[in-house]
């Protein structure tokens, strides 16, 4: 019983610790943790990458952003995402599918597509 509760205890704590946590190690904890769900966010790109690094086998540029995106009801995170192989086209919208920080997928959308109410927030 206690070992439950120990293991329960952790995963609450580690999902606190990860939120708005953009390192590698927070992208994988909560990709392991029962306890965080899957959700939508929305993000404009911007030219503005936070770094760049080169893929280990081809040395093609790898571009990595981290920006505050919303959900549909206009909750702010921030979130790490990385385009391979070249920079993503500025004031594009993303769909970007997370599981905590972990990105799942990710895809241009049309304007339309972004709830109205965090379309100012973009």
């Amino acid at each position: 019983m206690s070992i439950a509760i120990l293991l329960l205890v952790s995963a609450f704590g580690f999902r606190l610790y990860t939120y708005n946590n953009t390192s590698d190690a927070a992208a994988l904890i909560d990709q392991l943790n029962p306890l965080v769900q899957t959700e939508t966010l929305y993000v404009k790109t911007t030219d503005k990458y936070a770094y760049k690094f080169p893929d280990a086998v081809s040395k093609i540029d790898n571009f990595t952003y981290i920006q505050n995106c919303f959900d549909k009801n206009g909750h702010t995170r921030k979130l790490s995402y990385t385009s391979f192989g070249r920079p993503l086209t500025p004031k594009r919208f993303l769909k970007v599918t997370t599981k905590g920080q972990s990105i799942q997928t990710w895809e241009e959308i049309d304007e339309q597509e972004i709830p109205q109410k965090i379309i100012s927030l973009l």
